[in-house]
C-alpha cells in the first residue's frame, strides 16, 4: 500500500510512489551536482533531493510521470523533505493513479447532478439554449467536469471546476430570490455557469498541473469570452443585448483590473458574481490551508492569500476565567 505525503514523519525511512512534477539539476557550492525533484500525491508536495548519479538521473527520468522513490525523511525550514536514495519510474500495475489525483469531496457524478438540477430551474429561453449548447459539447463537458478550478490557490482538484462552478450558481441565485427587484435570477445563475468556462483550456492537468500554451498566452478569462462568442455565434436569434451582458460577466469576474480583468463589473449581475464566486474561492482556500496545517498547533503557518495565520484551536467552553472590568 501506497504511504501518502501526509503520513510521512521525519527522521524515518520512506519506500513509496509520487508523481513527478519537476525536476532541476543544481550545483553545490562544493561543486557537486544534485537533483532536486517536485514530488506530489493527492494529499500533497515534498521536495526530494538526491545526490549520487544527479546528472545520470536527470536524464533518464521524465516529468509527468509517477516515480518510486527510496529515502529519508527529513526537514527544512520547518517543511519535510526526502534525502533520496533511489528513484526510478514506476511500472503502471504498481500504482492506483487515485493515489495521485485527489477528486472533488462526494465524487464527479455527485456534482454533476447539482448542475443539471440549477440550470432546470433557469426560465430564460435563450440563457437556457446557451447553457445546454455548452453542455451538448462532449469535448467541452468531459473538462467541464473533470478540471481543477485552479493550480493551487482555490479548488485545485479533480472536478474543482465543476464543484466551484455549481457552488457559485447556488450563491447567486440565493441572492437572486433575496432581491428579485435588483438581480436577473437567470442572467446571474447563467454568468455563474460562464464565468469560468476558460479554464477548460487554460489548465492542463493529468499527473501534474500546469498552463496550456493557450492558457499562459490568454488566460482563462479572454479565453472564456472566445469560447462564449464561437457558441453566440452559431445560434441563430440570440438578443445582443443579453449576450453583451453575459459576456461582460465573464470579462469582469474577477472585480478589478490588477486581479485579472479587463473591466470592473459594472452590472447588479455582474457584481454579484463578482463577490460569490471570489467568496466561494475564498473559503475554499482556507478549508485547503486549514486542512494542510497541524491540528495539534493553536495556530496554522502564515498563508500569503489569506495574509494571516489561523487560530485553529478548537472552542471547548471549559476554559473559564473572570473578565477583568476596568474600574
Amino acid at each position: 500500500m501506497k504511504l501518502m505525503k501526509k503520513d510521512i514523519r521525519p527522521n524515518t525511512q520512506v519506500t513509496t510512489f509520487f508523481a513527478l512534477e519537476s525536476m532541476q539539476l543544481k550545483k553545490a557550492k562544493s561543486g557537486n551536482n544534485y537533483l532536486v525533484l517536485g514530488l506530489h500525491d493527492k494529499t500533497g508536495r515534498i521536495n526530494g533531493y538526491l545526490w549520487g548519479e544527479a546528472v545520470e538521473m536527470a536524464d533518464t527520468l521524465k516529468e509527468k510521470t509517477i516515480v518510486k522513490v527510496r529515502g529519508v525523511a527529513d526537514t527544512h525550514n520547518g517543511s519535510i523533505t526526502l534525502r533520496v536514495d533511489r528513484v526510478r519510474k514506476a511500472e503502471k500495475d504498481e500504482v492506483e493513479l487515485d493515489d495521485f489525483l485527489e477528486v472533488v469531496l462526494g465524487g464527479l457524478s455527485l456534482w454533476h447532478e447539482k448542475l443539471l438540477r440549477i440550470v432546470e430551474t433557469v426560465d430564460d429561453a435563450h440563457c437556457k439554449r446557451l447553457i445546454n449548447a455548452f453542455l451538448k459539447d462532449d469535448g467541452f463537458l468531459e473538462l467541464f467536469i473533470t478540471s481543477p478550478g485552479g493550480l493551487s490557490i482555490h479548488h485545485n482538484y479533480v472536478g474543482g471546476l465543476l464543484e466551484h462552478t455549481v457552488s457559485s450558481m447556488e450563491m447567486v441565485s440565493t441572492m437572486a430570490e433575496r432581491h428579485p427587484a435588483l438581480i436577473d435570477r437567470d442572467q446571474v445563475i447563467t454568468g455563474a455557469f460562464l464565468h469560468d468556462i476558460g479554464k477548460t483550456r487554460e489548465i492542463y492537468w493529468e499527473i501534474g498541473r500546469e498552463y496550456t500554451t493557450e492558457g499562459k498566452l490568454f488566460g482563462h478569462i479572454l479565453i472564456g469570452t472566445m469560447m462564449f462568442q464561437e457558441k453566440i455565434a452559431a445560434m441563430k436569434n440570440f438578443p445582443v443585448d443579453l449576450a453583451n451582458r453575459l459576456c461582460h460577466m465573464i470579462a469582469s469576474h474577477h472585480g478589478t483590473l490588477e486581479h485579472g480583468s479587463p473591466v470592473k463589473p459594472s452590472t447588479p449581475e455582474a457584481i454579484t458574481l463578482h463577490m460569490m464566486e471570489a467568496y466561494d474561492a475564498r473559503i475554499n482556500h482556507l478549508y485547503r490551508h486549514m486542512g494542510n496545517a497541524d491540528p495539534e498547533k493553536d495556530w496554522s503557518p502564515y498563508d500569503r492569500i489569506l495574509e494571516t495565520e489561523i487560530y485553529q484551536k478548537k472552542y471547548t467552553g471549559k476554559d473559564v476565567r473572570p473578565i477583568a472590568v476596568a474600574a
